[in-house]
């Protein structure tokens, strides 16, 4: 992902260590931004904070941008279909993830990564093996290639972290759903690929 990140500010001074923060660390070409209505967008996400009731920029028509947007909680209009809506208050960890899914929506469609017997082609979310190919979600491409991508077995507060922007302790199942799903598709294809539950988090074997 050597995409950049763009940060449109509003006056709200308590968002920059919120960014900061969910930016730390995440990529090296990463960086946050000030910019002016009509400056050219760069290759990237962009991150727009709207104040209630506000609307987003006209210059932003015909953008083929992924956008990441910082909303006021109870929002209900609709949004531009792909983008990441985040409700303030903002928490790190969910800023994270949703920077992460936009990066990820800034791959060439051409993109794929090589499996022994197959292959997992990003943008189509298709995930091909001997025994042909089968459809994978949003989610189930974005957990399959943190997996494969991680060098060490990842613990299940980090995936919920990354892949759905969660806080560590939230109560839910969706780690287990997604793995089992993904675990019949692998099945189902043939493929030499196991994920693997260990003591430190989950891991993805090869052969």
């Amino acid at each position: 992902m050597g995409a950049s990140i763009l940060w449109i500010v509003e006056p709200d001074a308590a968002l920059r260590p919120i960014i900061a923060a969910a930016v730390d660390g995440m990529l090296p070409e990463a960086c946050v931004a000030e910019t002016l209505p009509g400056a050219p967008v760069p290759l990237g996400a962009l991150v727009l904070s709207l104040r209630a009731g506000e609307d987003w920029p006209a210059w932003l028509a015909g953008q083929r941008v992924p956008v990441v947007a910082l909303v006021a909680k109870g929002e209900t209009r609709l949004w531009p279909a792909g983008w990441e809506v985040l409700e303030k208050p903002l928490h790190p960890a969910s800023v994270r993830g949703a920077l992460r899914r936009a990066l990820d929506a800034c791959t060439v469609a051409t993109e794929a990564l090589a499996l022994p017997g197959g292959s997992l082609l990003l943008t189509q979310r298709l995930l091909r093996g001997p025994g042909g190919e089968a459809r994978l979600t949003e989610k189930e491409v974005a957990l399959l290639r943190y997996l494969l991508s991680a060098a060490a077995p990842v613990p299940r507060p980090q995936l919920l972290s990354e892949i759905w922007g969660y806080q560590a302790d939230t109560p839910t199942r969706t780690v287990e759903t997604h793995l089992y799903r993904l675990r019949r598709k692998i099945d189902g294809l043939g493929l030499p690929l196991a994920l693997v539950a260990t003591g430190d988090g989950i891991e993805a074997r090869v052969g």
